[in-house]
């Protein structure tokens, strides 16, 4: 990532943490998520904190009951596990990601994590 879009999306970070201080349920799961996503990239290297990140994200967006936030941040995790070559913990989180767009009755991203599911079946075997 060059120079002017990293501190574009630094800016980004700072206007959320701003929303998030005066919404926390409402913005909160939004900074924890992009927070997460900055991590993977900028931490690449501790797994174990990009990791955590994720997790945050996933449970900030459960504790303000926003089920589609939380597919979204389920599915980012399973990506990041994906890229870090962890089939294990990407399959979960794909998994939880379904879970939740069945929830939330979204059939075409129940079927875009499903696809990612079964490519990660695919080289399990």
């Amino acid at each position: 990532m060059n120079f002017t879009k990293m501190n574009k999306v630094r800016v980004i970070i700072e206007e959320m943490k701003v929303a998030a201080y005066h919404s926390e349920a409402n913005h909160g799961h939004m900074l924890r998520l992009l927070e997460a996503e900055w991590n993977s990239i900028e931490k690449a290297h501790d797994g174990a904190a990009v990791a955590a990140s994720y997790e945050a994200a996933i449970a900030a967006a459960r504790n303000s009951k926003f089920i589609h936030a939380e597919g979204l941040a389920c599915e980012k995790a399973g990506f990041y596990h994906k890229r870090s070559k962890d089939a294990q913990s990407a399959m979960k989180y794909f998994k939880q990601a379904r879970e939740c767009y069945v929830k939330w009755g979204s059939n075409v991203k129940v079927a875009f994590v499903q696809r990612e599911l079964d490519a990660l079946e695919g080289l399990r075997s």
